[in-house]
């Protein structure tokens, strides 16, 4: 008997523990991990300097249709769970979602005032378009509404208890 495939799309900004959330699921025999697959996209499109953009750039794929329709895709072999971290500072406003639709979505918070406080650690320079903020509400809206229901939202407080 076949298993159900699971495509997990948990949606998070910057210090918000998504990579320790990622590193949980990999630990799962049944789980395939996706690291910020559209990483390379908005570094292309947005030209920031961010570490190692040349890098990735070259080593990822670009085009956010090619990246969506992996998501969506078959499942990577060797798992029934599909688990991808994705950020919300990455969605651009070209980017139509409605190609996620096949998704489970869920999101990760974390109290504002404390990715701040980590964030400024890391970049001297922040707006609320880096931490995601406003993409994430706008996401998190779009798919509630569409989806006639409340996504799973998920604090890295209450995850780390």
């Amino acid at each position: 008997m076949t298993r159900p495939v699971a495509r997990i799309a948990m949606w998070s900004g910057p210090r918000n523990l998504s990579t320790a959330m990622m590193r949980s699921f990999e630990n799962r025999a049944d789980t395939i991990v996706w690291d910020e697959p559209f990483y390379a996209h908005y570094l292309a499109e947005t030209g920031l300097d961010h570490a190692m953009a040349d890098q990735i750039i070259a080593a990822y794929e670009t085009d956010w249709q090619k990246v969506a329709a992996r998501a969506t895709g078959p499942m990577p072999d060797g798992g029934t769970v599909f688990y991808q971290k994705h950020m919300t500072h990455h969605l651009l406003p070209h980017m139509n979602l409605e190609q996620l639709q096949g998704l489970r979505h869920a999101f990760l918070i974390r109290d504002p005032a404390r990715v701040l406080t980590s964030y400024v650690d890391k970049r001297a320079e922040v707006s609320l378009e880096d931490l995601g903020l406003p993409q994430q509400q706008r996401l998190f809206e779009t798919i509630q509404q569409r989806d006639g229901k409340t996504p799973p939202v998920l604090d890295a407080d209450d995850v780390l208890a």
